[in-house]
């Protein structure tokens, strides 16, 4: 059986509850206080753009406040506009969950791993959000816009868990349209990569799993088991000194393995594997030709259904 090198920390985020992997967004509409209650301010945090919301519809109303003026004698009442706009609040899932994920990987991940979000057509995956596609991260409080790349690629900030809460992650696009995919990549470059950090990556990975994160969101953070790595050319090495030497062992390539992307009407680069439980020495550092391209990816753990 081929197996799939996909990175296993690659999930279509779906609502607590539903088997699907990929969710698309619910949305409700989201309106800006009225004048009723003098309009709210909206900030943003430090690390992230800040900007208003922007007025797809402005109306004009006639709030209590400027009618108890108006029936005084002689006074003139002023009518305040109602500010809308186009942002739909909804969650692809529960942002308190997604931001305990978060917390923890960046917390107690010890640098090993890196997040990455990407905004997807439902339909289409390849196919890159519109044009104007907007995202945001809001509450009754804050407006905090998500700058998006043209492949639709983002990040997304952390709060502490009480105001986590109340936040909703809102869109402009139209229902049942877009989805998001969240990956969790390794942070080493392959040129740094040796056969202590490869250990590295599979203890933290596990204990993060089955220790740190609690059981209804483990499934956002499949087992670790190893590295893959894929280069245009089969020709990797662990290489370290011994006994006033240096010592090289050539790797082997596995064709079982597919590199993650790849088309599925198309051939994969060569790819191999470590899972820290080789004999090896930890300063064994891997090494491969210049130009190669390297690639590295978590290895899954393949379960079987029950």
């Amino acid at each position: 059986m081929t197996t799939d090198a996909r990175p296993p920390f690659r999930q279509d985020l779906a609502p607590t509850g539903h088997s699907a992997p990929s969710i698309p967004v619910l949305r409700r509409t989201a309106a800006v206080l009225a004048a009723a209650t003098a309009l709210a301010t909206i900030s943003a945090l430090t690390a992230m753009p800040a900007y208003a919301a922007e007025p797809a519809a402005t109306a004009v109303t006639t709030t209590a406040a400027s009618a108890d003026a108006a029936s005084g004698p002689g006074s003139t009442a002023t009518a305040l506009p109602t500010v809308q706009t186009d942002m739909k609040r909804g969650t692809f899932m529960p942002y308190k969950t997604l931001n305990e994920v978060l917390s923890k990987l960046r917390t107690e991940g010890e640098g090993l791993f890196v997040t990455r979000f990407q905004l997807n057509d439902t339909k289409e995956r390849d196919k890159p959000p519109a044009p104007g596609t907007k995202l945001a991260l809001m509450s009754d409080e804050e407006y905090i816009p998500i700058p998006i790349d043209e492949k639709g690629r983002f990040d997304l900030p952390t709060f502490p868990e009480a105001k986590a809460k109340t936040m909703e992650l809102g869109s402009n696009t139209p229902p049942k349209s877009m989805g998001i995919q969240l990956s969790i990549d390794i942070a080493t470059p392959p040129e740094q990569l040796d056969m202590n950090t490869v250990r590295r990556i599979v203890t933290v990975g596990q204990r993060l799993r089955g220790e740190l994160l609690p059981w209804y969101l483990r499934w956002l953070f499949p087992q670790v088991d190893g590295v893959i790595m894929c280069s245009d050319q089969p020709q990797w090495a662990l290489e370290w000194p011994e006994g006033g030497q240096r010592l090289r062992l050539d790797l082997p390539a596995d064709p079982k393995i597919r590199e993650s992307g790849t088309p599925k009407d198309k051939p994969s680069r060569p790819c191999t594997t470590l899972t820290g439980q080789e004999q090896w020495p930890d300063a064994a550092r891997l090494t491969t030709p210049a130009g190669s391209n390297t690639k590295l990816w978590v290895l899954l753990r393949k379960t079987r259904p029950s």
